[in-house]
């Protein structure tokens, strides 16, 4: 059906309903792009204020690695001093590496932060020195034996070598458990204005989602009987107000397999009321033509103007021909009784032809069985009408 053949007020309906949805569609998109962006910006925060605190446990645990391995080196050098083993030496040397390694992943850590950086490079500075002197001790130990090793350590007896590390490493390990405390303060205050924005958004969602779907709802509400109207005229001839072919044929699809009738012909003499009396007559015999078919119908029967004068009434259920016939009978003298035309009378006839099947026949056989018959019925009287109008000149 053509956009033109719509009743005005069952397209207005339509179209607010599309603009409703347009409109909120659009202004939902911007309001969730708008508050995507805020969540995205508080999780970015979050993620970075996560990334600090990371990043601060790995500096803890660097500082603690810097003291172990400088404490369990001194103690490894010393072990070697009363029993000398050579694994009491390996262990110095391999510790002495790993409070240098370290020292320097400490350094890299705190790169970004200037006042622990210089923290990690006064304690890089010390342990080198420390770890510098357990790795000539070593060295004076292999080369020069176990004697000579104790007489360097008991020069350095009453020194405690690594009190300023320690105190470096506590000071730093101080202010670095001040700053963690900081970031989680940040990091919880990150994660509640997630979860505010996230509720926000969930709530702008839902608002926009329910507004849509209540106004599109009071506008169907509103305009349910044109939407009905609208599906009805869809399946209506616009001219008659009888069924179209569309309707004509989606019924006879629900019965197939099922007995039924077709009643089908085309107006005799109709081309000339067209042309004698113009459109507006011909409109006329066709209006009143379709409202004789509905009063020579059933309520269960479907009439269809299926052309310019052509109609089909189906009938289901009937598979008797002889009732059929007298209904096509009753049928054709409808047709041909005469219309009122202004001050005179039109009148036309029609070539009734029709057929039935108890539901072994298709619709489509139907038809042609029918409109075989409304030909025959036509040609013979034309027949019968040149034959009287020969005699009559004869």
């Amino acid at each position: 059906m053509k956009k033109g053949d719509m009743p005005a007020a069952t397209i207005g309906a339509f179209h607010r309903i599309a603009r409703v949805l347009q409109i909120s569609h659009i202004a939902a998109l911007f309001v969730l792009l708008a508050l995507g962006v805020l969540l995205w910006s508080n999780i970015s925060d979050f993620r970075r204020a996560e990334a600090w605190i990371d990043r601060s446990h790995d500096v803890q645990t660097q500082i603690d690695t810097v003291r172990s391995t400088v404490l369990h080196g001194g103690l490894a050098l010393r072990n070697y001093a009363i029993s000398p083993k050579e694994e009491f030496l390996s262990a110095t040397a391999r510790l002495s590496q790993a409070a240098t390694s370290a020292t320097t992943q400490l350094e890299n850590l705190v790169a970004e932060d200037p006042d622990q950086l210089v923290r990690a490079q006064e304690v890089a500075a010390e342990a080198r020195e420390i770890v510098g002197w357990y790795l000539s001790s070593r060295v004076i130990a292999e080369r020069d034996g176990v004697a000579a090793l104790q007489q360097s350590l008991s020069s350095r007896v009453n020194i405690d070598a690594s009190s300023r590390l320690r105190r470096l490493l506590d000071d730093m390990d101080e202010e670095e458990g001040r700053r963690l405390d900081v970031r989680r303060a940040q990091r919880e205050e990150r994660f509640a204005a997630v979860q505010r924005w996230c509720l926000v958004l969930g709530a702008a969602f839902v608002g926009f989602t329910l507004g849509t779907v209540i106004h599109v709802n009071k506008l169907v509400g509103l305009g349910e009987s044109k939407v009905r109207d609208l599906h009805a005229h869809a399946d209506k001839d616009p001219l008659t107000g009888l069924s179209n072919r569309r309707a004509l044929q989606r019924q006879a699809e629900a019965l197939n397999g099922m007995p039924m009738a077709v009643i089908s012909f085309d107006l005799d003499r109709f081309k000339p009321v067209n042309d004698a009396y113009g459109h507006a007559a011909g409109d006329h015999v066709l209006k009143t033509v379709a409202q004789r078919l509905l009063h020579q119908s059933r309520g269960g029967d479907l009439v269809a103007r299926v052309g310019g004068d052509e109609f089909v009434i189906l009938i289901p259920g009937l598979q008797d021909d002889h009732t059929l016939g007298a209904i096509a009978a009753r049928v054709r003298t409808a047709i041909e009784a005469p219309v009122a035309f202004g001050p005179g009378e039109l009148s036309v006839g029609a070539s009734v032809g029709y057929a039935c099947t108890a539901g072994d026949k298709t619709f489509a056989c139907l038809c042609e069985s029918a409109d075989a018959m409304s030909y025959a019925v036509k040609r013979s009287t034309q027949n019968a009408q040149g034959n009287e109008r020969g005699r009559r000149v004869g």
